[in-house]
């Protein structure tokens, strides 16, 4: 949990004291702000410039004696960083945060030995569905070689043949074709 601490008033009129200069927050997770007023009631602004990596823009706050704030970090946020703006006195006097974003530290995996692992009695391992293939032969093999035939057929056979037969129809066969093995290929995948 990335905590930042924001101190006003507490060396004067509009005065403001951050605990970091910079500071990491990982991906998805929020970033809590503590601000603490030790004066008179007062405005503070946080504003944002880190659309790639917050939702959070700006915020505007009557600070009466403390409040806690999260600026949310996106999920599919990449690495990098943005710059925090906090705001007193009606733009009197400004402080920056460099917010670091990092991706979250992974634990890593321990894997079991196979001597460890628990398996059931009843466990038979399930053979791979082979109909997947099938449609990848079908769409990525056999449909395209039979429009390769039916383009070379009417090519040497059908045009000598039927000079009236019009190409379209030979391109049309050709396309219903192709798109049957795409589809074939792309339904056997799912």
């Amino acid at each position: 949990m990335s905590l930042l601490e924001i101190q006003m008033n507490r060396l004067g009129i509009n005065s403001i004291e951050i605990s970091h200069k910079d500071i990491e927050v990982s991906v998805g997770t929020p970033l809590h702000i503590k601000i603490t007023n030790y004066g008179a009631p007062t405005h503070v602004t946080l504003k944002v410039d880190g659309s790639a990596y917050t939702s959070f823009t700006y915020e505007n706050i009557y600070l009466e004696t403390e409040t806690n704030i999260n600026i949310p970090i996106l999920s599919n946020a990449n690495t990098g960083s943005f710059i925090l703006n906090v705001i007193s006195g009606y733009g009197m006097r400004k402080a920056e945060v460099n917010v670091n974003v990092i991706k979250p530290q992974q634990e890593p995996v321990r894997e079991i030995p196979l001597e460890e692992a628990i398996i059931p009695d009843d466990f038979k391992p399930q053979k791979p569905c082979s109909s997947h293939k099938v449609g990848k032969i079908i769409g990525c093999i056999v449909l395209p070689a039979v429009a390769l035939v039916w383009i070379i057929v009417w090519f040497f056979f059908l045009i000598p043949l039927y000079p009236a037969l019009p190409g379209v129809v030979a391109a049309g066969i050709v396309f219903v074709l192709m798109l049957a093995g795409i589809l074939i290929t792309w339904l056997s995948a799912r």
